[in-house]
């Protein structure tokens, strides 16, 4: 702006004297004009007020005195000294110019646009004007109009840049990437070496997908201009993308060093360093961007997604919490919010956070399916399945939402719909870990162990640290019948997301079968009641292998397990006195044994009842009828599909001399109808197995019958452990213990296996076992005239001796006559039973006479033994009763043995 301090002097003058003030007034600007050159514009402005009176009489002379107080940065005065010139002169173009750029440096946008739009009626086609009501129309958010104004300039002057670049930017805004594009390349055939542009355009090429071109034009701009933080960060996105993230973390480390406190290039830095798995350093780069900028929302939320995924869901939980402190609402903090809620079992919280979601989105799906998801934890099935049919509806459905439905179902029974979900979860995602073992699942519910294992190792394969994929192979691998193999992988039940608690003691090495001979070890107690009658044989393989053992165990197992033929401690809870070699959980036993199914020790039986409560039970079930105690339930809170309906057991009912007796705690007499049929199942009493021991009644009554029949429970486990003839109806894919395809069970030796051949054909199971039961009772009268055997596998002789010796002990020692009455009376048919066999004579009344000494010893020994445990003493008191029970146990085995032995010929017959 400094033309018209010429004109000064280029117009005649129509005086001297005008001609002397021009004079004075060059002299004055020029002056001016030195002082600002020199860095000293308030020494300008104090010279030039000396001629403000001469500078006032003129439009030329207005404008140049406004020009100088622009300079001098004093825009108001420049304002007023342009508003005199066009006073003086209203249509002087100079000054309507440089009064609409103060106004827009005043930031008085509309009265600058005024200035402009006055100006073009002067000049209509002028680039600069046009282009310069874009600009204020674009700082007035008017966009459209700001991009008509662009484009006018432009046709006045196709090269004009800043309107290229402005039109550019603006199409970009628009998302008519094409077209910015082509203003970028446009100004870059003018100005080539322009790096500001060449940023700009990698920006467009990065939202095209041309990231090759993208990457090249930031590396261009980054070598021709100086060291910027913006185009060190999108190079960085652009190498991030393409899957260069080494490089595109030098990039955001130069982007953090180019502009000190850049939380933006720390924010992206933690996005690759989560990409590749560096989740701690990912943590460290959010919390310092948090740092520079606490309010850094995204930073934040991003925050608690790593601390979800290094598993400190608590920690994620507050993070998503202070992220919507920031930004209330933010709907990825809401979700993830939900979704952790819901994997720390908060599932009542989860849903709630997923309706405050809903409230605004009713229709989000991610919120929807988290929701069922949500709702399927609770158990409300068809609740959560009408969630998850809402986000299948969308186009496309999300893979989760596919899975969560899948499981929905299959926890329904409607597996072949459930795989048709994970079919379509893996269409979408084909490489998903969870929807290939979900697949897996459903086919071993379906039987197809093959395809089921097929699916398991691909989502191994794709995802090698996923415990719940190998869980489920370890359970078709033993259902398969490759226990080694299936105990290998069953170790990853402490990893899994609905993991067993683990109680191992800190520090303690884990039992991996190193020589134990001589050392102490202390087994574990883990998951079902029958998971631990199973496993606790294995205690008798440390015992054979020199270990002291330790089991640490339910307290109301004790008494039960205490049968076991060899020397273990129990206990229900480790003090600081405790000290141990080793430890091990007991389902870990197998595992280091290497168990195969030609290997499975089975030294049955292994568990007792004690004789006392044998006889006690006798007398209250009597001996009239073929007695078949039956369960059909176990635990109600758990829905495996084990159960089957009461009504299942009229085929056996129908069956004369049948008597159906109740082994389910705390359950009344039964009348049972069934279509036409009516039968009774009898109950044992509110006193069978009331007490704070299990099973101990349980063991003694099963001594008493002559089979049991009961569904896939821990009943099943303990008539197998007690070597009691046992018949399991088992659902058409069972547990894995009862493999496939097998009527025997090689843990337990005297149980069969009946199978439903369709899913929920239990009439079909039942048949079955009532034919066997015809069989049995059939060869029981064959073999014994009518009196009770062992089914399948006939008792020793020497059951009878002892059962005779506990007898007499307790004629012994019972006062109440009634009581007495009902002793003598089963002693009487127990001798006659063994005058009928002939199993007699001198040495067997020798042995006989043993035996009962035997039991008065077991007898005092074990109410010494439960003094000890009443009063908690553990000491060498307590080891040495429970060593003697031990010795006597070996003894009353020995004794029995002698007996077997010597009637052996009876026993062939």
């Amino acid at each position: 702006m400094t033309a018209p301090q010429s004109e000064l002097l280029d117009r005649s003058p129509s005086s001297q004297d005008e001609f002397r003030i021009r004079a004075l007034l060059q002299v004055a600007v020029t002056e001016a004009l030195g002082f600002l050159n020199s860095g000293a514009p308030e020494e300008a402005i104090a010279h030039i007020r000396q001629y403000d009176e001469l500078a006032a009489r003129s439009h030329v002379g207005c404008h140049i005195f406004g020009l100088i107080y622009f300079n001098a940065d004093d825009l108001p005065r420049a304002l007023a000294w342009f508003d005199r010139a066009l006073a003086l002169q209203p249509g002087y173009l100079e000054s309507l110019c440089a009064r609409a750029v103060v106004l827009q440096r005043l930031g008085q946008p509309e009265d600058a646009l005024k200035s402009f739009e006055a100006i073009l009626v002067l000049q209509p086609n002028d680039a600069e004007t046009l282009f310069s009501i874009g600009a204020i129309l674009q700082s007035l958010g008017r966009m459209s109009e700001a991009l008509a104004a662009y484009e006018k300039a432009l046709r006045s002057n196709p090269s004009h840049c800043e309107a290229l670049t402005n039109r550019g930017a603006l199409l970009d805004r628009f998302g008519r990437f094409e077209e910015a594009l082509d203003c970028f390349e446009k100004v870059a055939a003018i100005r080539p070496n322009d790096s500001a542009n060449l940023f700009n355009k990698g920006s467009v090429l990065q939202k095209l997908g041309r990231l090759e071109d993208a990457l090249a034009a930031f590396e261009e701009a980054a070598r021709l201009g100086p060291p910027d933080a913006e185009t060190e960060l999108n190079r960085g996105n652009v190498l991030q993308r393409l899957g260069r993230v080494e490089e595109s973390l030098i990039c955001y480390d130069l982007s953090s060093q180019y502009r000190q406190g850049y939380p933006q290039a720390l924010y992206n830095k933690g996005i690759a360093l989560q990409g590749i798995g560096r989740v701690t350093d990912a943590l460290a780069a959010y919390d310092a961007a948090l740092t520079l900028d606490p309010f850094y929302c995204e930073a934040s939320c991003n925050r608690g997604n790593v601390l979800h995924e290094l598993g400190r869901l608590e920690d994620a939980l507050a993070a998503y919490r202070d992220t919507l402190k920031i930004r209330p609402g933010f709907l990825p903090a809401l979700i993830n919010r939900a979704n952790v809620l819901l994997q720390l079992g908060r599932a009542e919280e989860a849903i709630e956070s997923c309706d405050e979601i809903l409230r605004r989105d009713p229709k989000q799906p991610k919120a929807l399916g988290i929701r069922g998801a949500a709702l399927h934890k609770l158990g409300r099935l068809e609740d959560a399945l009408a969630a998850l049919d809402a986000v299948v509806q969308f186009a496309p459905a999300p893979p989760d939402a596919w899975l969560n439905r899948g499981n929905v179902l299959q926890e329904l029974g409607r597996h072949s719909q459930a795989i048709a979900c994970y079919d379509e979860a893996l269409a979408a995602k084909p490489d998903y870990p969870e929807a290939l073992s979900s697949l897996g699942v459903a086919l071993k519910d379906a039987g197809e162990i093959d395809k089921a294992l097929f699916y398991f190792d691909q989502a191994l394969k794709h995802k090698p640290d996923y415990p719940d994929a190998r869980n489920n192979r370890a359970g078709a691998l033993l259902l398969a019948g490759d226990l080694e193999a299936g105990f290998e992988d069953f170790e990853s039940r402490w990893e899994r997301s609905n993991a067993p608690s683990k109680t191992f003691v800190s520090g303690l090495p884990a039992w991996n079968g190193e020589n134990i001979a001589g050392k102490s070890i202390v087994v574990f107690d883990e998951q079902g009641l029958g998971d631990l009658i199973q496993f606790s044989r294995y205690l008798l393989d440390l015992v054979d292998a020199g270990a002291e053992v330790t089991l640490l165990c339910r307290k109301n197992m004790h008494r039960l397990l205490r049968t076991l033929p060899k020397p273990i401690r129990l206990v229900e809870a480790l003090d600081s006195t405790n000290r141990f070699a080793y430890q091990i959980a007991l389902m870990s036993l197998p595992r280091v044994f290497r168990t195969t199914l030609g290997t499975i020790p089975a030294p049955i039986p292994y568990l007792h009842p004690e004789p006392a409560l044998v006889v006690e039970w006798a007398e209250r079930i009597g001996r009239n009828g073929f007695k078949i105690g039956v369960c059909w339930h176990g635990n109600k809170f758990i829905n495996l599909q084990r159960s089957f309906p009461l009504a299942c057991f009229g085929a056996i009912a129908a069956i004369d001399n049948v008597r159906l007796i109740s082994l389910v705690k705390e359950q009344g007499p039964i009348e049972v109808v069934a279509g036409d049929r009516r039968f009774n199942i009898e109950s044992l009493g509110s006193a069978f197995d009331a007490g704070s021991d299990a099973f101990v009644d349980s063991a003694a009554v099963m001594e008493n019958l002559d089979l049991i029949v009961t569904s896939d429970t821990s009943i099943a486990h303990l008539a197998g452990a007690l070597g009691r003839p046992v018949f399991l109806a088992l659902k058409h894919v069972p547990d894995w213990r009862w493999l496939m395809h097998r009527e025997d069970c090689p843990w337990y030796p005297t149980m069969r296996l009946f199978r439903q051949t369709e899913k929920g054909g239990w009439e079909a199971v039942f048949q079955q076992i009532a034919e066997s039961v015809r069989t049995c009772m059939a060869r029981q009268r064959t073999e014994g005239g009518g009196r009770p055997r062992t089914i399948d596998i006939p008792g020793p002789f020497s059951e009878l001796i002892d059962k005779i010796a506990i007898l007499e002990i307790k004629e012994a020692s019972v006062a109440d006559p009634a009581e007495l009455g009902d002793i003598r009376h089963a002693l009487a048919g127990l001798r006659k039973l063994q005058v009928d066999c002939n199993a007699g004579g001198a040495r067997s009344a020798q042995l006989e006479a043993e035996l009962k000494a035997v039991h008065r010893l077991l007898i005092t020994l074990e109410e010494t033994f439960r003094k000890h445990e009443a009063q908690s003493d553990f000491g060498a008191g307590f080891v040495g009763v429970a060593r003697q029970i031990f010795l006597t146990h070996e003894r009353r085995a020995d004794l029995k043995e002698q007996i077997d032995v010597l009637l052996r010929p009876l026993n062939e017959r």
